[in-house]
């Protein structure tokens, strides 16, 4: 009879399986697992096969394989999951999504989804993707711990990040309308990657360009109003942008005229501060001689003229006192200086008196009775960054005795000979609100300044200032009425020729003029 030891100690060795459908093994959860070296069975939570090696169970199972990603190209400044679709064969049920940083830092996939044995849903952070650790691979590991990496799979590719404000990036004043004033426009790119600028909408002022490096080149175009330009620049860091929203104010002319003769302080408007203006200074013109006419004031320009934020002192210069009696007061006669900041303008020379020189001045004054006389020549030189305009006065010539000649303007030398009119003054295309085309006060075009006085034709014919503010030369008439226009810089005209003294032939007095 066969004991129940026997049976328990039976043991089969070599065993040989002759069937087809398979030999069943122990099945049952991980719980249920023994502890017993060697053991094979199934593990019905894993849904493989395992054997304990006496210290741990190994599941039996073939590794996965990864083919493709539908993601290449992560933007880890843009907030949000991102959605990475993984395809490939031999995905269990349980297995893990993990991306492989290039430099070992290494991450899992908030959740996994393992759609089927060949496809994976990853849904993953964004911001978990960093610049230093791409290219980036990705790894499926089964529940078994085999696993399979793809390399090499994903770039971190961010937007720009401006780094120029939005809102206004200048304000443009009429003398500063040049590109130089405009804010380049700046955005940085965490991928090193070169960026790239232009205008997506809206409109810039006529005359500006944008440049691809952000930079501004031209000038934009003068305004007749206050004008404000509203625009969208993209910036492109390879297929990434990031757009922002800017203006340009680009202001009309203002003008700053400064009349009252004497002196003043201007301080400069913020908006002008740091700006170039055009400036145009124009000292008084001389009285008239009895014989010469008066010279103009000299007159000192700035095309250009950087305003500190600071207060500039301004003086404007009175017309000079015409001849009044047998005699010619060269004091008195010469226009007074302008002056902005250290710019000077100097006062116009006044006319010749009978047989005798006219003075020197910012426009020298005409020559007096007797062609043997000189006119008075130009003191005006190019000062302090400004250019300097005038002129002598006529000199005398043969023929032209007992005729005085015109006085020198910023534009012209006075004249002699047959016609002793006053020299023309200078035109200046930016002020033509200011200034005139005529002499003696009559209406015309603005824009002129500083025109000579006439000189005394000895004769009954009244020769003309000259344009620009000239005061007409009496003759042999009445005197009246021979002064230079106020604000030109204009020359008086001369006195009649004669016993006794003409009136009114007093200098115009000079100007200062800004532009921005």
């Amino acid at each position: 009879m066969t004991k129940a030891r026997d049976i328990a100690d039976f043991k089969f060795e070599n065993i040989v399986d002759t069937g087809t459908e398979g030999t069943k093994v122990a099945s049952g959860t991980t719980a249920q697992r023994g502890s017993t070296t060697g053991q094979l069975r199934f593990n019905s939570d894993t849904g493989l096969a395992e054997y304990y090696t006496g210290s741990q169970f190994k599941s039996i199972d073939a590794p996965p394989t990864i083919s493709s990603i539908d993601v290449t190209e992560v933007d880890s400044q843009a907030g949000g999951n991102q959605t990475i679709n993984i395809t490939g064969s031999g995905f269990a049920t349980g297995a893990v999504t993990t991306f492989v940083g290039y430099a070992g830092t290494n991450f899992n996939a908030s959740s996994t989804t393992v759609n089927s044995n060949t496809s994976i849903t990853a849904i993953v952070p964004k911001s978990s993707f960093l610049n230093a650790q791409e290219p980036y691979g990705v790894k499926i590991t089964n529940v078994s711990g085999l696993s399979a990496t793809l390399a090499d799979q994903i770039n971190v590719d961010s937007a720009p990040t401006w780094s120029t404000a939005s809102g206004s990036i200048a304000t443009l004043t009429d003398g500063g309308r040049s590109s130089t004033y405009v804010t380049s426009l700046s955005a940085t790119d965490p991928d090193g990657d070169t960026v790239t600028y232009a205008v997506q909408t809206g409109s810039i002022p006529t005359g500006l360009t944008l440049n691809a490096n952000g930079t501004w080149s031209g000038t934009a175009a003068e305004e007749s109003s206050d004008t404000t330009y509203n625009f969208t620049v993209r910036a492109t860091a390879n297929s990434k942008t990031a757009d922002r929203s800017f203006s340009i104010s680009v202001n009309a002319p203002v003008f700053y005229a400064f009349t009252s003769t004497g002196s003043s302080t201007w301080t400069v408007p913020v908006y002008a501060q740091n700006k170039p203006a055009e400036i145009l200074i124009v000292a008084g013109g001389a009285g008239g001689g009895r014989a010469g006419g008066g010279g103009a004031g000299g007159v000192l320009h700035y095309t250009s003229f950087t305003l500190s934020a600071a207060s500039y002192g301004v003086t404007v210069g009175g017309g000079g006192t015409g001849w009044t009696a047998d005699s010619n007061n060269e004091s008195l006669q010469r226009g007074g200086n302008s002056q902005f900041g250290s710019g000077v303008a100097y006062g116009g020379g006044g006319g010749g008196y009978s047989q005798s020189t006219g003075w020197n001045g910012g426009c020298g004054g005409g020559h007096g009775f007797n062609g043997t006389y000189n006119g008075g020549s130009s003191t005006q030189t190019s000062n302090n960054g400004g250019t300097g305009y005038g002129n002598a006065g006529a000199t005398g010539s043969s023929g032209s005795a007992n005729a005085g000649g015109g006085g020198g303007g910023a534009g012209a030398v006075g004249n002699s000979s047959s016609s002793w009119t006053g020299g023309a003054g200078k035109y200046f295309a930016s002020f033509t609100n200011y200034g005139t085309n005529s002499s003696n006060g009559t209406s015309g075009t603005r824009g002129y300044f500083a025109g000579g006085g006439g000189g005394d034709g000895h004769d009954s014919t009244r020769r003309s200032g000259g344009i620009g503010g000239g005061g007409t030369g009496a003759g042999q008439n009445s005197g009246n009425n021979c002064q230079g226009i106020a604000n030109t810089g204009g020359g008086g005209g001369a006195g009649h020729y004669g016993s006794g003294s003409s009136s009114n032939l007093n200098g115009g007095s000079g100007i200062v003029l800004v532009r921005v």
